[in-house]
């Protein structure tokens, strides 16, 4: 991998899809995690689970939360591990 750091203004603007919408599911499912309880999460026929898992991820660190997520059996399951202080 090679980079470079530019100015802003020598870069091409950003599209539309910049900053994807926030899953309201997720955003509840996330702030109703606490340590001791697991989210069990059942991907829709059309869903794959990596762009959840990252979508839980960047949830989480959002909102102060580190949640640990895997899949088992065609389900994903999330907990929180901790809060950040």
């Amino acid at each position: 991998m090679n980079f470079e750091i530019i100015e802003k203004s020598d870069a091409p603007a950003q599209g539309p899809e910049r900053r994807k919408r926030r899953n309201p599911a997720i955003e509840e499912m996330v702030g109703l995690l606490e340590p001791g309880k697991v989210a069990r999460i059942k991907l829709d026929e059309d869903e794959k689970p990596r762009p959840l898992v990252e979508q839980i991820f960047k949830t989480g660190a959002r909102n102060g939360k580190i949640v640990d997520v895997w899949e088992v059996g065609g389900l994903l399951f999330a907990e929180q591990v901790t809060d950040r202080d």
